[in-house]
């Protein structure tokens, strides 16, 4: 490995020297061929003339702006009349309008009458820029953004775009964000995000010690320090190995302004409880738990001797077991937040700058997970002399959390529930959170763990113990910082030659404490371990990433032809170092620290580092500012790449993938026959490209050892990956048609994107013989493919005086099939037919991966129902004397079990009588039909009320949260579902009965779990005002309020149809009771000076 690190670093070198040397000789050969071939061309100019007017009112606009197209030599102004004159040479095909205080439009130059131009005002979306986008790209803009991280507005803004399923109700916890249906399986397809010209790593790849949670790496970014972000869905070639999953530019605000402008938001946050299931109370569950008990086989005068089944009041421990508590309100809580944020730019000729400061603290609706956030950014812009300028930028981010399990481990073998919102679920609602005195009396003392219940590892922890004593500096919290420095000159040479570079240095620290407390929870018997008390985790992880992008362009204008030419360096290195020590048994609460001499101590870390390094040239070609043209093509290697790949070339003793690109575009509109009198704007485009997908073990090619702890004392080394020199990238090639509309005098504006995107060399988890010492090793093989569109349209409804009104609307929609996988496994199904691929088991869910399906789709048995008798169990035509209907099949021994009365009745595929494997079928897909967003914005005088729904529709959940709540064979309390079990001979009933362990699977992976995911949400609605001032020191004030998640139509049973726990399109769809997202109300101000 260090062999291969001084080589990339020497070959490197050579590369950069080689670069910069033929750079600077193409540059100087350049503009020696300029200055010789410099000469005036004498252009015959067209007078072209027409009207500017307010669309609402019909006046003249007077100081519009009038420029050709992508041209700003050819610039005329409107009079007073609104009347304007340009002069333009016969290859100018439209003109470019705009004005500040109204929204843009394109039109045709030459027009068979006279040119009458209407203009909306700027509080309508604005529709075009003066340029050209080959590529389908789509942007945001935020203004008084209410969410903690960009994903939740990227949702609001571009639902269609960009499909974003928010994790869970954790403040800044993020989303999960896919673009073009699903291109990867076994990897992460989160798009490639772009910062300020910076590519970020997200660090998707490295779990967090506190289940269910997420370390977020873009909540560090502050919304509101967003100027502006931009997708791209194609064309993304440049980015070579890292841009299949599409590509997200951020860009933060920068200053505009010489004079000094200050803008400062304040808002504070209230958000509800949110919508849980609904629970047993003490007495249905006591009845529940008995039946429990009596399955066990015990005899009858034992159950009656357990406590908390005796009326008998004058027992010492009676008031102990007949409480009425509801753990949830114990747990959750309504939840309060507070921002605030001051902006500051200005500047002279020299420099630029933007200042921000911003502050977040927020509670979250379950106790003890506070989130705190300071950020600091500092963007400027300097011209160190007449063509060499600087942008020099500096951002710091802190976020501080309280922090406490969430959800459902998925192990729950590992350790005791400690999730406090799991346990409000099945804590014993008969038991009380505090203790009794021996006059009975209730006392402030926390209960320890319950006992009630026979078995081993059936007692369940105080949730309150674990906010009391789990709570300290060094107990159950995060910090995470991010710092990150950019300079970034560029040097403008003349004749249109411009050459630039990027430096950015970043630093990522992360430090996450755990610790479960032995006040109130149980003594724990874990599998291979031993007998644990409690548990003392602690992680600490840095990251350093050095970028550099190096670029040189070359702009020239030539009559009709337009050309834009980039040839460009980048090079990234980074390197994550984290460290993880635990320990159990430390003897008190008040000792969170790691030690030797603790039970079970054990430590691990991660060392890696890995480099990108790549060539790219992207040429765009325009003839007359009507017909497009762009290429591109990009040349990567990286650390993570063997080095006999399959694909790509081999030079300088490295693989380098090769991914072009190659986009056009017409805008249809300026053309002289175009005479369709209700069409003002129409724009078409299409295009392929290739991009890659890298996102895999830093170490995957490599051979290496990792820790293992033998016996729970000695530490020693095992195998952890076999040599692979031939893995590498995943290719995702790329079809796409764009149309850009606009009719009706510029009143609806539609727009959209067809996909047709194939998938090869997918990064998979390859199966070894065991002898091999591994499970799997990562290789490449199988293709998918995804087929999909997605349209937007806006509609200026009402445009008059006091009321203006626009209604959006947008839809995506894809189809993901697997067309080949390597090393498949055929699963005989009557019903599917062979499906040959492979099944990975999720949370005891099987989720299966076949060629011809979709990714991810749920596999297992369909159900009919429960037996409601023992004759409807019984088949009087098996044999001479009948048999049972149905038996279930030990997998190990092939033992037969007879379903009875009261189990579920299950679909016997195969019609064999036995329900086994070979009864499994698909029984649910996680994948949308469709989704998106509906917006509207209404104004009036200086109201703006303004309301948008997001909405995801036809994909299916397996919600195993219910699994566990509705088994019927533990001691978790259950909703009130169960008490619709079946209990007696003849009871018409879909739930079966209570059983202890489930002998007979009657909870077994079934559709009985799988539910319509379905939901339209009214996921925010604001209202503001803008107060009239006329202080000369005060430019704005705005008060607005607002609601988010106010309204949620589902047939959904769980907390919140929306919630994504893994980057892994395997776990999509698979609710594993995460914190729900809820109501919450805003109100704020922001000021201008």
């Amino acid at each position: 490995m260090k062999t291969y690190r001084k080589c990339m670093q020497a070959r490197l070198a050579i590369f950069m020297t080689l670069f910069v040397l033929s750079m600077g000789t193409t540059v100087a050969y350049a503009q020696a061929e300029e200055a010789k071939n410099v000469q005036t061309l004498q252009e015959e100019l067209e007078e072209i003339s027409g009207t500017i007017v307010d669309a609402v009112t019909k006046e003249p606009i007077a100081g519009v702006r009038v420029e050709a197209l992508g041209n700003n030599r050819y610039t005329a102004m409107t009079k007073a009349d609104g009347c304007f004159t340009i002069k333009v040479p016969e290859h100018v095909a439209s003109l470019y309008i705009s004005t500040p205080g109204y929204e843009s439009v394109i039109i045709k130059a030459r027009q068979k009458k006279d040119i009458m131009v209407t203009l909306y005002d700027e509080s309508f979306s604005s529709y075009v820029e003066n340029g050209f986008d080959v590529a389908s790209v789509s942007e945001a803009t935020f203004d008084m953004a209410k969410s903690t991280t960009l994903e939740t507005e990227l949702q609001k803004q571009l639902g269609a775009q960009v499909r974003t399923i928010n994790r869970s109700g954790t403040v800044g916890i993020g989303g999960l964000m896919m673009m073009q249906g699903i291109n990867s399986i076994n990897t992460s397809v989160q798009p490639l995000i772009v910062l300020n010209g910076v590519v970020q790593d997200l660090q998707d790849g490295y779990s967090a010690i506190h289940d269910g949670f997420f370390n977020n790496t873009l909540a560090a970014i502050d919304v509101n320090d967003i100027e502006k972000i931009t997708v791209l869905n194609n064309a993304t070639s440049i980015y070579g190995a890292r841009g299949a999953n599409g590509v997200i530019l951020i860009d933060t605000k920068r200053g505009h302004s010489m004079a000094t402008r200050i803008d400062a938001q304040a808002f504070a946050s209230f958000t509800m409880k949110p919508r849980l299931p609904q629970m047993m109370n003490a007495e249905q569950y006591r009845i529940y738990a008995n039946e429990l008990v009596g399955s066990y086989g015990y005899s009858s005068e034992y159950i009656k001797g357990l406590p908390f089944l005796s009326d008998d009041q004058s027992k010492y421990y009676y008031k102990t077991y007949h409480n009425e508590t509801d753990w949830a309100d114990y747990v959750y809580q309504n939840a309060w937040a507070q921002n605030y944020r001051v902006n500051v730019q200005g500047g002279d000729e020299v420099a630029m700058y933007n200042f921000s400061l911003g502050f977040s603290d927020g509670e979250s609706t379950v106790k003890s997970n506070d989130f705190n956030r300071l950020n600091i950014r500092f963007n400027t812009d300097v011209s160190l002399a007449k063509n060499l300028t600087t942008r020099f930028d500096i951002a710091y981010s802190r976020i501080s959390r309280d922090l406490r399990d969430d959800g459902i481990r998925e192990d729950l073998t590992a350790g005791p529930v400690v999730s406090p919102g799991f346990l409000a679920l099945i804590k014993s609602p008969f038991l009380s959170p505090y203790t009794y005195n021996n006059s009975g009396q209730l006392t402030g003392a926390y209960s320890g763990a319950d006992t009630f219940a026979p078995g081993s590892n059936n007692s369940y922890a105080n949730p309150l113990t674990i906010f009391e004593y789990g709570n300290g500096n060094n107990k159950n919290n995060q910090e995470y910082t991010v710092f990150d420095v950019t300079i970034a000159p560029e040097l403008t040479l003349g004749k249109g030659w411009a050459i630039s570079t990027l430096f950015n240095y970043t630093l990522h620290r992360t430090s996450e404490k755990y610790f479960r407390p032995m006040t109130g929870t149980p003594n724990f018997y874990i599998i291979n371990l031993g007998l644990s008390q409690n548990e003392v985790r602690s992680f600490f992880s840095k990251e350093e990433a050095i970028y550099n992008d190096t670029r040189v362009t070359w702009d020239k204008k030539m009559g009709s032809h337009n050309i834009h030419v980039i040839g460009g360096f980048r090079f990234s290195n980074f390197a994550y170092d984290s460290n993880l020590a635990s320990c159990h048994n430390t003897g008190n609460d008040k000792l969170p620290d790691v030690k030797s001499s603790y039970s079970y101590a054990k430590t691990d870390g991660a060392y890696d580092v890995w480099r990108n390094m790549s060539y790219y040239a992207n040429v765009d070609y325009n003839f007359r500012n009507k017909y497009y043209l762009q290429g591109g093509l990009a040349a990567e290697t990286s650390s993570r790449f063997g080095r006999d790949t399959a694909e790509g070339i081999k030079l300088a003793g490295v693989c380098w993938g090769i991914f072009p690109s190659l986009q056009a575009g017409w805008l249809a509109s300026s053309e002289s026959f175009f005479n369709v009198d209700f069409i003002d704007y129409l724009k078409l485009t299409a295009g392929i490209d290739w991009s890659g997908n890298d996102n895999i073990s830093n170490s995957a090619a490599f051979c290496y050892h990792e820790n293992v702890q033998y016996s729970s004392k000695a530490m020693g080394l095992i195998l952890g990956n076999i040599e692979n020199q031939s893995i590498q990238w995943e290719t995702t090639r790329r079809l796409n048609a764009g149309l850009d509309l606009q009719a009706f005098n510029n009143r609806l504006r539609l727009n959209g994107n067809f996909f047709y995107n194939v998938t090869n060399n997918l990064l998979t988890l390859k199966e070894l013989d065991p002898l091999a010492g591994l499970e799997y090793v990562w290789s490449n093989g199988g293709a998918l493919q995804n087929v999909g569109a997605y349209v937007n349209a806006n509609v200026r409804v009402l445009n008059t005086k006091n009321w203006k009104w626009e209604v959006g609307a947008s839809v995506g929609t894809y189809k993901n099939v697997v067309t080949e996988l390597p090393d498949q496994t055929i699963f005989k199904s009557e019903k599917d037919g062979d499906l040959r691929g492979h099944v990975t088991e999720i949370y005891d869910g099987t989720v299966l991966t076949a060629v011809g399906q979709s990714a991810g789709v749920f596999f297992g048995y369909e159900t009919d129902g429960v037996f409601a008798t023992t004759a409807d169990a019984w088949d009087d035509t098996k044999g001479e004397k009948g048999d049972w209907r149905l038996y279930t099949e030990d997998v190990k021994t092939g033992v037969l079990t007879p379903f009875e009365a009261g189990d579920v009745k299950f679909v016997d595929q195969n019609n064999d009588g036995k329900i086994n494997e070979y009864d499994r079928v698909v029984i649910g897909n996680p994948n949308p039909d469709i989704y998106g967003n509906i917006n509207t914005n209404l104004i009036y005088k200086n109201f703006s009320l303004n309301a948008t729904f997001n909405y995801s529709l036809g994909n299916d959940v397996y919600n195993y949260q219910r699994a566990l709540l509705e088994s019927g064979s533990s001691f978790y309390n259950q909703t009130v579902a169960m008490t619709n079990r079946w209990r007696v001979e003849g009871h018409e009933t879909d739930i079966p009965r209570a059983t202890y362990g489930d002998p007979k699977g009657n909870n077994r992976f079934s559709d009985r779990w799988i539910e319509d995911g379905s939901y339209i949400r009214l996921k925010d609605v604001t209202l503001s005002y803008k107060v009239p001032v006329s202080a000369s020191w005060l430019q704005g004030l705005t008060v607005w309020c607002a609601g988010s998640n106010l309204l949620t139509f589902s047939k959904y049973l769980g907390s919140d149809p929306e919630f994504s726990f893994s980057n892994n399109v395997l776990y999509q769809g698979i609710d594993n009771g995460l914190l729900g997202q809820s109501r919450s109300f805003h109100l704020g101000v922001k000021i201008n000076l």
